[in-house]
């Protein structure tokens, strides 16, 4: 997990949640991203961090500045809602840094299994005068059928539904772009990355929708292949 702050573009500032594809590649939601990309913090090896005049300030991990962004051309609210970042420079890899794999084409069979999503959240609550702090989590949730879920939502074939989340988990806080994992032969492979819900109420009864990693496997390799 890294965390992508947008601090200059087209859009207010924003905190993102992204993943590790390669030690030159960041994948994130492309509403993190905006129509026109400026400058970005990537913070690596967060656990934690403090909130400070609505600014995330990360409390540790290392961090890169990056002003390429790629964002899925078709890109709409709901729909193609992926990109990806290029780090100026390698990615040190450690144990806590470390990409993640992405669940080629059909391969993993996703529906009836678990999954968890993976985001900061409330660490406690905090008094007046001190800083409210943000902690990694995680929440396991079964993964629905998209036609159950297309009763609630207008989804189609590039996205996933997950039961709604409960908790610290039930519409979130931030912006929606945690990403999806689920487990196979002792392996994490990522599938999803939630969708932004900033324009749409955010009940905390229904399905949550995820962008399908695996329809958008052609562009991602066309995009790296640039580099």
């Amino acid at each position: 997990m890294v965390e992508v702050q947008h601090i200059l573009g087209d859009v207010n500032f924003r905190s993102c949640a992204g993943t590790i594809l390669s030690k030159r590649w960041v994948l994130i939601a492309a509403h993190c991203v905006g129509k026109n990309p400026g400058i970005f913090f990537v913070y690596f090896d967060v656990d934690e961090f403090g909130i400070e005049q609505s600014i995330p300030r990360p409390l540790d991990g290392m961090s890169m500045i990056v002003t390429q962004a790629f964002k899925h051309p078709q890109y709409a609210p709901m729909n193609n809602d992926i990109a990806l970042l290029y780090m100026p420079q390698d990615i040190t890899f450690s144990n806590n840094i470390q990409p993640i794999k992405i669940a080629y084409y059909e391969s993993i069979r996703f529906v009836t299994k678990d999954a968890y999503v993976v985001g900061w959240r409330k660490k406690n609550t905090t008094s007046e005068g001190t800083m409210e702090t943000m902690k990694l989590k995680y929440a396991t949730l079964p993964i629905i059928e998209n036609n159950v879920c297309r009763q609630y939502w207008p989804i189609n074939g590039n996205h996933i539904c997950t039961a709604a989340e409960l908790g610290q988990f039930a519409c979130p806080e931030r912006n929606s772009n945690d990403p999806l994992i689920v487990r196979k032969n002792g392996q994490d492979f990522q599938i999803g990355i939630m969708m932004s819900y900033e324009d749409q109420s955010c009940p905390d009864n229904l399905f949550r929708v995820y962008t399908k990693v695996s329809s958008y496997i052609d562009w991602i390799l066309e995009v790296m292949k640039r580099y």
